[in-house]
């Protein structure tokens, strides 16, 4: 968060957040745009096609401005935040151009300022995007775009966040069903030693499925009396 100290708008460094499969770097970006307010573009690099981030050329029927263009028009502001994930597990491929070279004059904030965007075959300034990555491990990921990307290690989350882990969990299964949070009542001290039994840390998603167990079980009791 020190990336906003003393800025006049909303912005963060290019930046990849690193960590093992299930681990909330998603969620984690997902929510800091919610509560900061700014648009969220999501780009999931194993199904982008290639260079197409920067756009497409207006002479082809496929013609698309690039994705930052898009998430400006679509949020109506000029620093929306674009995830990009899974970006070590894109394409590699160069037919239709790779997307992490697409990226490179987009991260830069002096090429940025100054983007020629193919569709619309004019300068449009996209400085003001904050770029976030989320990647299981950079090994993959060239050299001239992890020279441009700051590199945050997320560690897998262990019983000893449990207690701050299960509010937002039962915030997303009250999302899901379309209710209230207030309705999903946080474990109480049984359901709580059975979490931590059957959760020894690691994926998020697998916290998830845990406690969704719980909240049905809940469900079924209440059918009953």
């Amino acid at each position: 968060m020190a990336d906003l100290v003393g800025r006049t708008h909303i912005g963060f460094r290019p930046t990849v957040v690193v960590g093992p499969p299930g681990a909330g770097k998603s969620r984690l970006i997902s929510r800091l745009a919610h509560h900061l307010g700014i648009g969220l573009w999501r780009v999931d690099a194993t199904h982008d096609s290639g260079a197409a981030i920067g756009g497409l050329d207006r002479r082809w029927a496929t013609c698309e401005p690039a994705h930052p263009v898009m998430a400006i028009a679509r949020y109506g502001v000029a620093n929306p935040l674009i995830l990009l994930d899974e970006i070590e597990k894109a394409s590699t491929g160069t037919t239709h151009g790779r997307l992490w070279d697409g990226l490179l004059p987009m991260l830069e904030a002096e090429t940025a300022r100054a983007y020629p965007d193919p569709a619309f075959q004019t300068a449009v300034d996209i400085s003001h995007i904050s770029w976030l990555c989320t990647a299981n491990g950079i090994g993959p990921l060239p050299g001239p775009l992890l020279d441009r990307l700051r590199v945050i290690e997320m560690p897998a989350p262990t019983t000893d966040d449990l207690e701050a882990l299960v509010p937002p969990v039962l915030a997303g299964i009250a999302a899901s069903r379309g209710v209230d949070p207030r309705f999903l009542q946080l474990p109480d001290d049984v359901e709580m030693a059975l979490l931590r039994q059957a959760w020894t840390g690691g994926s998020i998603r697998r916290l998830t499925r845990i406690v969704e167990t719980i909240v049905a079980a809940r469900d079924a009791s209440d059918l009953r009396h």
